[in-house]
């Protein structure tokens, strides 16, 4: 499998229902609404797979800081494919809503990864049961690097009165995770645009949720992604707004 087919499997099936999705709220009570993705890193840094993006009441929570990761979120940390954690989301409450937000890739034939420097945006029809925002998004190269935040209420969109807030918020450097799925080698082999052609190659690692170390100094990441250190100062990774569509 090519690295365009392992890195966008599972997306051309979530694309295909997030048309169904978008007019699930009731017209009454239905605000449309953009979320936007900002990949603010330098040229040569950091890429961002397929944005997940996910509402809902305040019932669900991504992962726990310091536990093993749930197998959709492996998938997603590893492999940047957003169906397992889209289907696992979905089946929780018939409330929430949920959508890929997806970039305009890195060549003609890459898979529609966010870049350094360009945005995505996608629409949706929010209601007031969607009063909180959730996101995750692969960061490569990495072995299982990833962002998204751990409270399902750390982002509400709605205030007490119903009425629609937003959230505008940057994501930087030190708070990219680490999936604790898969040993940190950087082997290319083992590394999404480095080259790795199949999804779950990479050695086991049995480990949990935590802060990720950082990029080997003269490893196969840097040599290919020179400004893709993000220990290094304030790294801005990523903008993410969710507001009033115009």
């Amino acid at each position: 499998m090519s690295k365009k087919s392992f890195i966008q499997a599972g997306f051309a099936a979530a694309a295909l229902s997030t048309a169904a999705i978008l007019n699930s709220a009731t017209a009454a009570t239905a605000v449309e609404v953009t979320v936007t993705i900002d990949n603010l890193s330098p040229e040569q840094g950091l890429v961002l797979t397929p944005f997940w993006v996910g509402f809902h009441a305040g019932d669900y929570d991504l992962y726990e800081f310091g536990e093993a990761a749930s197998p959709e979120l492996e998938r997603i940390a590893e492999d940047g494919d957003p169906m397992p954690l889209r289907e696992a989301f979905m089946s929780g409450s018939a409330a929430r809503l949920d959508g890929v937000v997806t970039g305009e890739g890195i060549s003609p034939e890459s898979p529609p990864l966010i870049p350094p420097n360009t945005s995505a945006t996608m629409t949706f029809e929010l209601d007031e049961t969607h009063q909180f925002f959730s996101y995750a998004s692969m960061i490569l190269p990495s072995n299982d690097g990833f962002i998204g935040n751990e409270s399902g209420i750390s982002y509400r969109l709605f205030d007490a009165n119903g009425e629609f807030i937003g959230t505008d918020f940057v994501v930087i450097g030190s708070q990219i995770l680490d999936a604790g799925t898969e040993t940190n080698d950087e082997a290319a082999e083992n590394v999404p645009l480095l080259g790795q052609t199949e999804p779950d190659t990479g050695m086991t690692e049995g480990g949990t949720i935590a802060k990720h170390p950082g990029v080997a100094a003269g490893g196969d990441v840097l040599m290919a992604f020179p400004n893709a250190d993000f220990t290094q100062g304030l790294y801005p990774l990523a903008r993410i707004r969710v507001e009033l569509a115009e």
